[in-house]
């Protein structure tokens, strides 16, 4: 038996299944949302980790659900355990606005202070933290690192990172950083926890258990478990990683059917397109003179015929919205029509 598997054993009590109910969630402050078996299986989860380790990762399969389970976890430690944070979480700035309105529709009642702009903006917002109560404050990486000295302030109750494939890297300077920061409780999110590459796993988890993992032992890891099943490596790692995939949890989901429909490109795109495959870099001249450089045909070629206006000096300027950003591009014109249909058939609600 390795020292790794004797730590985890040591180290980890007995997981008890909690009765958490949906209708506990709801008298906890849970709004908006019913929760489905294997979500609420998921909290149940996530509490027993929370009373037993320092952190886990949620790993399930992307649409299954990880947020509103997070959230679960919050309003559980605000309602149940009396604790109202302060949380703090993490997300790529292409999902931030999703967890503000996610945190605000099912937790109505945490107070969420969003941490985004530019400096001056960002000031106003240390100011207001500094000077009143909140219980979850939401931000990006990016600017976690810019402004690191201002939020290593707080004892965080629980440490949330969203898309945590951002820390495969234990060398990295977000890895690095969050070790810093004063945490109770760390949930790492990430829809591909177990991939070929255990060396970033083990970064995942160095950071969420670095006295059971610890990070000069990551070559003894990658060694003792390069040849062993996926599924045995989940349920080695079960007391620190939840992996479920739709086909296990969410049987009641009709199969996927694809259809791929073909559809011509615009004259526009036709003229860029054509302009790609000869390097005609001329055609691509912008009003100053610049010029796109066209180091990857395919990935350029792929641009095209998404919308020409993906090409800097293509678009118009200045910008209007208008049905030339629909008529540019085949896709969009044909997408246009099928909306179209669907609306007027009322069969939005539907599909």
């Amino acid at each position: 038996m390795s020292d790794i598997l004797v730590r985890i054993k040591n180290s980890i009590a007995e997981k008890k299944k909690a009765d958490v109910a949906q209708s506990d969630l709801k008298k906890w402050g849970l709004r908006g949302i019913q929760l489905r078996p294997y979500q609420l299986d998921g909290v149940h989860w996530l509490t027993q980790c929370l009373k037993n380790q320092q952190g886990c990762i949620l790993g399930d399969e992307m649409g299954l659900g990880k947020t509103c389970q997070t959230i679960s976890l919050l309003v559980y430690m605000s309602g149940a355990l009396r604790k109202k944070g302060p949380f703090l979480v993490l997300s790529p700035l292409s999902v931030l606005e999703n967890w503000r309105n996610e945190l605000e529709s099912f937790a109505p009642s945490l107070t969420v202070l969003v941490y985004n702009g530019d400096k001056e903006r960002r000031t106003e917002i240390q100011q207001e933290a500094n000077s009143q109560d909140f219980h979850v404050l939401l931000t990006t990486y990016e600017l976690c690192l810019k402004d690191a000295s201002f939020l290593k302030r707080w004892k965080w109750k629980v440490l949330v990172v969203d898309e945590a494939h951002r820390l495969k890297n234990q060398n990295s300077l977000l890895h690095k950083t969050l070790t810093e920061f004063f945490v109770g409780f760390r949930v790492l999110l990430t829809g591909t926890p177990i991939q070929n590459n255990l060396q970033e796993l083990y970064s995942l988890l160095s950071f969420i258990q670095p006295n059971i993992f610890i990070p000069e032992d990551t070559d003894s890891f990658v060694n003792s478990y390069s040849d062993v099943q996926t599924a045995e490596l989940q349920s080695i790692l079960e007391p620190f990683l939840l992996r479920r995939v739709k086909s296990q949890v969410a049987v009641d989901l009709p199969k996927k059917t694809e259809l791929v429909v073909y559809h011509g490109m615009s004259a526009l795109q036709k003229k860029y397109y054509k302009a790609v495959l000869m390097k005609d870099l001329e055609a691509f001249g912008n009003d100053q003179g610049s010029k796109t450089r066209l180091l990857n045909i395919l990935m350029n070629l792929r641009k095209c015929v998404d919308h020409p206006y993906l090409f800097d000096g293509v678009e118009p300027e200045p910008f209007e919205m208008g049905e030339h950003l629909i008529e540019a591009s085949g896709k969009l014109c044909l997408l246009d029509s099928m909306l179209t249909f669907l609306h007027k058939g009322n069969y939005s609600h539907s599909s």
